[in-house]
């Protein structure tokens, strides 16, 4: 019996993943990217503090979207947030890395800050699905009746 029913299942189910972790993204970009504007532009905030404020500030949605929305993740919530902070304080280390060089070269730090979440929503991807909302249970249970 061939399996490519199963396979073809999964192929959907994780294009349709992608699409929502796109969405959350979005949304999470949404509100660090105006964050970070508003603090600079209105506020004249350093642009290190405004981008510092706008990353963490957009955290929350993110990572409760992409725990339930996105990955569908359960339990083990503490051990999911503790990893989720790791994975974003590498990110915020290379945030504030790209931004830095984006204004030291002409750039600008708009442009930093987009090079920045393209960098990091493609690693952060598969961050989430292998290590921080990783299912420590079967991902298809048998049951019998």
């Amino acid at each position: 019996m061939s399996d490519a029913p199963q396979r073809s299942g999964r192929s959907t189910l994780s294009a349709r993943r992608f699409l929502i972790y796109i969405g959350v993204g979005a949304i999470g970009f949404a509100v660090d990217f105006g964050l970070l504007v508003l603090l600079r532009e209105v506020f004249g905030a350093p642009v290190w503090l405004a981008a510092t404020v706008a990353f963490w500030g957009s955290l929350g949605v993110v990572f409760l979207s992409n725990k339930y929305l996105t990955f569908g993740a359960q339990g083990a919530g503490h051990r999911q947030l503790v990893r989720y902070f790791i994975l974003l304080g590498v990110n915020y280390l290379a945030t504030l890395g790209v931004i830095w060089l984006a204004e030291r070269t002409g750039l600008g730090y708009q442009l930093g800050k987009i090079i920045s979440v393209a960098m990091t929503t493609l690693w952060n991807y598969f961050a989430y699905q292998l290590w921080v909302f990783r299912s420590t249970e079967p991902a298809d249970p048998v049951t019998t009746t």
